[in-house]
């Protein structure tokens, strides 16, 4: 009997151990970019920190994990995640990154060349982006939205919540804030040249110089 039980124990530890290998992954690439191609992100669930680096190196580093990831999830998960790939569209104008699938968690850190401008397409989850000094359009269904500028040559920053709060601040000019019950938008106006264009249905938007 207790050579039974040191058996099974055995068993189950190697098959907890492959689980929890197949479970999350981690995605690493580096990719140049010109000083004409922009950046676009779409996935549906997770979060991305963006910090922007004088460099023509758009560094990416993604984890992967099951949502919900827990005892039950180690059994009832039959997605082999060594099979998730990184899919890339580069063209002249745009490199495009996308990981589609609405059964995983994922975080994305990026290091973007300052000459990229951004567009996020994010369905659940939150955006961080630090020393931002481009042209961003950001659309996130139920999250947050957090930007650090490092330069005032914005000519026009847009933000809507359907659901939340949004505020700009730390601009020398002036901005406007409109609130109902419960959603809110503002918005600034200057003479520079980048546009900060964020909507989310449900969550806070903050820019901050």
């Amino acid at each position: 009997m207790k050579k039974l039980f040191i058996a099974t124990s055995i068993i189950a530890t190697i098959m907890s151990s492959t689980v929890l290998a197949d479970s999350d992954k981690r995605i690493v690439e580096n990719i140049t970019l010109t000083e004409e191609q922009s950046l676009d992100i779409k996935f549906p669930v997770g979060s991305v920190e963006i910090e922007v680096v004088d460099s023509n190196q758009l560094e990416i580093e993604i984890e992967l994990k099951h949502k919900n990831q827990g005892w039950n999830d180690w059994f009832n998960s039959d997605k082999d995640l060594t099979n998730i790939e990184l899919k890339k569209e580069i063209h002249h104008g745009k490199i495009a990154l996308e990981i589609d699938d609405d059964d995983l968690n994922q975080k994305w850190f990026i290091k973007v060349p300052r000459t990229a401008a951004i567009d996020i397409d994010l369905g659940v989850g939150s955006v961080d982006i630090d020393e931002l000094d481009n042209s961003v359009e950001i659309d996130v269904g139920v999250g947050s939205v957090m930007i650090e500028t490092n330069t005032e040559d914005f000519k026009q920053i847009d933000l809507e919540s359907g659901v939340g709060d949004t505020r700009i601040s730390g601009f020398s000019g002036n901005s406007n804030q409109k609130r109902t019950m419960v959603s809110s938008s503002s918005d600034y106006s200057s003479s520079g040249q980048y546009r900060i264009d964020i909507e989310v249905g449900v969550g806070d938007i903050k820019v901050r110089n």
